[in-house]
């Protein structure tokens, strides 16, 4: 299967949500390894486009009468920017609720009870490039390619930044908001 890997040897497959903890403003350089430990594998596009990877925002919206879990991280119907935290589980109710955005601000909507958890994470906080030294130039919230196809047991080393643009501590451990995702792909094995 091809998926990121904490290794170049791919034996210990990324966790997801990959844990970003930032104390203050900056970035935290990342080197994962995408690829396949089946050498018969063989991942190709299912367009004329090559293999893409790309930032995707992945944050919900809010729902109503829906459960939500400790942990679960919304947005509001009509985004503000901000990110919201379950904080104790139960099914939201019927209208939205208004959204806070003071730090840690109580919103209840039903018998769910969220906190206001800050800026969200947006796709423009994401830099990926081939090279560590390509990180500098690269476009935030910008793609890469990969060619037309990739055979499995030779990892393509992808390093990534993420930046926090705000002083506050945030981290997207608990529910990712941003994950990295590719175009339309098709996995198939060589024949034996």
């Amino acid at each position: 299967m091809f998926t990121f890997w904490a290794n170049p040897e791919m034996t210990t497959e990324v966790t997801s949500p990959y844990p970003i903890v930032y104390n203050g403003t900056g970035s935290v350089d990342i080197v994962m390894y995408y690829g396949s430990n089946d050498a018969d594998e063989i991942l190709t596009s299912a367009t004329s486009e090559p293999i893409t990877l790309m930032p995707i925002n992945k944050l919900e919206k809010w729902e109503s009468a829906r459960y939500y879990k400790v942990g679960d991280i919304i947005e509001p119907v009509i985004a503000n920017g901000q990110m919201y935290k379950c904080t104790i589980p139960g099914t939201s109710g019927d209208t939205e609720p208004e959204w806070q955005t003071k730090p840690a601000a109580v919103i209840s909507s039903g018998t769910a009870q969220f906190i206001s958890y800050g800026a969200k994470f947006v796709c423009s906080d994401v830099k990926m490039a081939l090279s560590r030294t390509g990180l500098d130039t690269a476009d935030a919230g910008g793609s890469i390619s990969l060619g037309q196809s990739m055979r499995g047991g030779a990892p393509i080393a992808i390093y990534i930044r993420v930046t926090n643009r705000f002083n506050d501590l945030r981290s997207d451990t608990t529910d990712p908001c941003i994950s990295i995702g590719t175009n339309k792909v098709i996995l198939t094995k060589r024949p034996i």
